[in-house]
């Protein structure tokens, strides 16, 4: 799994279309805005979930450790394919992110962080306002 994180001031995002994939979620279509938020755009790579336990592991605690560094109560989970090109299979990857949505609730409640994953499977319209400090733009791969 490669993620891209993002400290945002502001974050907002609008499911335009859907992709035409086999494996696709409902959606609500308005606007979802964030303020102060860690947004993770997730790339789910080919052979990840067959890894899920490890990789839910290590990014959770890591994530974990950043909103702490950063004081942030707020993250995004956005699913992104565009940072690689060896995707794992939709049906897999959704099966993946609706998996990590479990662990996170059970992590992150004890921690007293919100968070939020968009849909997967859509084209969506955003607007992120970056930061810009040492820690506002990481990369990770799991």
């Amino acid at each position: 799994m490669k993620v891209l994180y993002i400290h945002a001031k502001k974050f907002f995002y609008k499911p335009r279309e859907k992709v035409k994939l086999e494996a696709i979620e409902e959606a609500d279509v308005s606007i979802r805005e964030f303020e102060n938020t860690l947004v993770s755009f997730v790339t789910i790579e080919a052979g990840d979930f067959s890894r899920r336990e490890e990789i839910y592991s290590k990014f959770i605690d890591d994530l974990i450790s950043l909103c702490k560094k950063l004081g942030v109560k707020n993250i995004v989970i956005y699913p992104y394919a565009h940072l690689s090109e060896n995707l794992e299979k939709p049906q897999l990857a959704l099966r993946f992110l609706r998996l990590l949505d479990n662990r996170l609730r059970e992590r992150l409640g004890s921690e007293n962080v919100n968070f939020h994953r968009a849909p997967f499977g859509w084209y969506k319209e955003f607007m992120i306002h970056c930061l810009g400090h040492p820690l506002a733009e990481l990369s990770r791969h799991f």
